[in-house]
């Protein structure tokens, strides 16, 4: 009953909201009075439907941030977008791997947890208009940003690659006319030290071009007597644009950018070293393999360093000694061709090509003993191509655009992993194709009533070609060694001792025994996806709207295995069906808007891991169904002509509504569990006034808060590894000179020094818990010179 009630009672409180906003007509004000804060208020550009509209004027679900508001936020990097936006959570999370930017993005409580490219993401990351296939590599810094957009809702029409929770659209600014630039630096907590410039260099009136360049770095967190603190950043970032008008109809662009991270990894903390699962490594590796002053119970409680426990448990330090590093390297080139053919009539083209280079690895024990080490080399190339076709038909009354689509991408994560009872070599060679063609129109039906019907094709073919094996272990699996003799543990006197003994008379085929099958694996996936739109213009200032959409993401492998299997296990394609009504309304003067949307997903067919007795590896599968429902508001309001309040809320009730696995699986989840990465409530406050100086000058003070509900970072619910419920706090504090041209801003972020888990890594199999924790309290000083 208590679950109903709260369901009725946010539908209320949007009720509500619809009907203050359409009444509310507060009284003409003037600018602020420098125009410092005007970037919180202006109106936002976006193409959420591949044209030119405003935010307000569209009846879609998106968040849009310019870069100018984000940098009055103190906002850097893309992953604290998600503090903001209702609904949303970005975060860096690396799993069992050892990347420092690896995201995870969830949006309506749908998203993805693991990086593998096996996988497909479930909510789509885009830099101008160009998908990003890979969440290794996506936490990215701010880099010359025109506007972020953030799509709420399967995007199964427009968008490259049917994402079934939304898509965040990164735009860049374009080179200007006239010759610019800026240059800005800052320094703060633990070593920060960023630094920008950029330049807008126009070579004559028909052609322009852009340079810039971000370098940053900021020491490690996490004390590391091994060496190399975790938790610290060192980031180098190019950018090049070349725009040219080769007519007064057709212009072409060239965008390429580059990337290189290259950081200790993560700042994991070990949390428990094996009470939580006593069955796992630990168990094996002290009671096996160091019997004599290790084995239960006297090994719980030892000081010896040989012995695993929880002497290693430490919320400052890492006591591994494995090689530990995160090194990724990404880069980028877009050509992108516009050409007005005639009045009504419009083509576009866009090419990309984009390359992922990556090697990560970490030692999840967090000992100097062998228990857990993983090691990844991640490479990805990808190549994309997109033609749109848009017109405006019977006097502007039909805007229709059409479209075809191709992806193609290869890739290699080659996995080394390095257990207590065995190491092998996983990964596998993976390919993705996928063509699709897309229609979407908006019919005008009256001067206050518009229809939208899109639909989109695809077709998509994935590969996966294993090469996985086994290497020196202590379970008696036969493997080779350096000079190719096949060996193994295969007496009880070689186990105990831990050496391994020649295997004679054994035909080589049995060496090396392959965790999965060599040979290609492939999957197809044919759907249709449907978008239906009603919009309705309330007066001069509302838009009321209501949506039917569908989305999917289709299926894939299974990666990491062991022990070994005969077949390669695969998962087929999971489905969304979505509702949402909403309301947006914007006061004539332009000084308070508010934007409300409720929501209903019928998600079948889920993608949820699931174990099998006696494995460690984790098994993809479709075994879930899932109804979420929720609300989002969103309002900015200029209270006095220097002073802006923004307000943010959103509600995600995500449930299980059934469970179905086949022997010999085991789901790790329940109709009972939370989904994973989704807080049920999500806010945020934000508060920014101006004082002007006597000399023309400004000073502009924030203050903002943003709150998430506690929620899991596994399926299986792991309470070990939630994240609680938490308020951040940040401030600042800007003064601009009077021609606007420099700033100084100290500011300070998570003024309270809240300590709370990030996210965290905890397998059963394995035995040992581990977790992120905030960097805790950061402050700021930085300084902005514009030309």
């Amino acid at each position: 009953m208590a679950y109903v009630n709260l369901k009725q009672v946010s539908f209320s409180v949007l009720g509500f909201f619809i009907i203050a906003a359409s009444a509310h007509r507060p009284a003409v004000a003037q600018d602020s009075e420098s125009g410092a804060l005007s970037s919180l208020l202006e109106e936002v550009v976006v193409t959420a439907r591949k044209r030119e509209e405003s935010q307000q004027d569209i009846p879609v679900a998106v968040s849009a941030f310019s870069g100018a508001s984000l940098d009055v936020r103190g906002i850097q990097s893309v992953s604290e977008i998600g503090r903001i936006t209702p609904n949303m959570n970005y975060q860096n999370n690396p799993v069992a791997g050892g990347s420092s930017s690896v995201a995870t993005v969830y949006v309506r409580g749908i998203g993805q947890r693991d990086f593998l490219g096996t996988i497909d993401n479930g909510v789509g990351f885009y830099i101008d208009d160009v998908l990003v296939a890979r969440t290794v590599g996506a936490v990215i810094d701010l880099l010359e940003i025109d506007r972020v957009e953030v799509l709420r809702g399967p995007q199964g029409t427009l968008f490259g690659r049917n994402n079934v929770g939304g898509a965040v659209n990164v735009h860049t600014r374009r080179p200007g006319s006239e010759r610019s630039g800026y240059i800005d630096g800052q320094v703060g907590t633990d070593g920060l030290f960023r630094v920008r410039a950029s330049v807008d260099a126009p070579i004559n009136e028909n052609v322009r071009s852009q340079f810039s360049v971000l370098y940053g770095r900021q020491d490690g967190y996490v004390d590391r007597p091994a060496g190399g603190d975790l938790g610290n950043k060192n980031v180098t970032a190019v950018r090049g644009v070349l725009e040219a008008d080769l007519t007064p109809s057709l212009a072409v662009s060239l965008i390429a950018d580059y990337s290189n991270e290259d950081d200790n990894g993560p700042a994991f903390t070990l949390f428990d070293a094996g009470t939580l699962a006593p069955g796992g490594f630990a168990g094996f590796y002290n009671n096996v393999l160091n019997p004599g002053s290790c084995a239960f119970p006297g090994g719980i409680t030892s000081t010896d360093p040989i012995c695993y426990n929880n002497q290693y448990v430490s919320e400052s330090q890492n006591f591994g000694t494995a090689p530990t590093f995160s090194e990724s390297t990404t880069w980028g080139l877009r050509l992108g061709l516009d050409w007005d053919i005639s009045d009504t009539l419009g083509f576009r083209s866009i090419t990309a090509v984009r390359e992922l280079d990556s090697q990560f690895a970490r030692d999840s024990d967090a000992s100097p003993n062998t228990l857990v080490h993983f090691f990844d080399d991640f490479q990805s190339e990808q190549f994309s191509q997109e033609f749109q076709l848009s017109a405006d038909l019977w006097d502007g009354r039909v805007e229709w655009i059409n479209g075809l689509y191709y992806f193609d991408e290869e890739g290699d994560n080659l996995n080394l992993l390095d257990f207590a009872i065995a190491s092998f070599r996983s990964g596998a060679e993976f390919e993705t194709e996928s063509k699709a063609f897309f229609s979407q129109a908006t019919i005008e039906l009256s001067e206050r009533l518009d229809l939208t019907i899109g639909g989109r094709y695809t077709r998509e073919k994935k590969g996966f070609n294993p090469d996985q094996v086994v290497g020196p272990n202590f379970i008696g699996i036969p493997y080779l060694d350096a000079a190719g003799n096949c060996v193994a543990q295969n007496e009880p006197a070689n186990l105990g001792a831990g050496t391994p003994g020649l295997i004679v008379d054994i035909p080589s085929v049995v060496c090396p025994v392959r965790n999965l099958p060599l040979g290609r694996e492939s999957r197809d996936t044919n759907e249709f996806t449907p978008m239906v739109n009603l919009a309705y213009r309330v007066g001069d200032t509302g838009l009321l709207y209501g949506t039917y959409s569908e989305g999917f993401r289709s299926g894939g492998f299974v990666q990491r295995v062991f022990p070994p299997l005969p077949v390669v296990p695969e998962f087929g394609p999971e489905f969304v069906d979505s509702f949402e009504i909403g309301y947006k309304y914007q006061s004539n003067d332009g000084r308070f808007l508010v934007n409300t949307a409720a929501f209903f997903t019928d998600y079948t067919d889920i993608q949820v891991r699931t174990e099998r007795p006696g494995f460690v590896g984790e098994l993809e599968d479709n075994i879930g169904d899932a109804e979420i429902s929720g609300i989002e508001i969103e309002s900015v309001f200029q209270l006095t002509p220097s002073t802006i309040v923004e307000l943010s809320y959103g509600y995600t009730d995500a449930e299980y509504t059934a469970i179905r696995v086949e022997a010999p699986l085991r789901s790790t989840v329940s109709v009972d569990d939370s989904f994973d990465h989704v807080p049920e409530h999500t806010a945020a406050a934000a508060i920014s006034h101006e004082f002007s100086l006597s000399n023309g000058s400004s000073l502009v003070g924030r203050i903002d808060a943003s709150y998430s509900s506690e929620y899991a970072n596994d399926p299986d619910n792991s309470e070990a590894i939630f994240t609680p419920d938490v308020t951040l706090v940040n401030a600042s504090v800007r003064w601009l000179s009077s021609a606007q041209n420099w700033s100084v801003t100290l500011g300070a972020k998570n003024i309270t020094d809240e300590q709370y888990i990030l996210t965290g890594y905890l397998n059963e199999a394995i035995g040992h818990a581990e977790t992120i924790n905030d960097r805790g309290f950061q402050w700021y000083l930085g300084s902005r010179w514009e030309f």
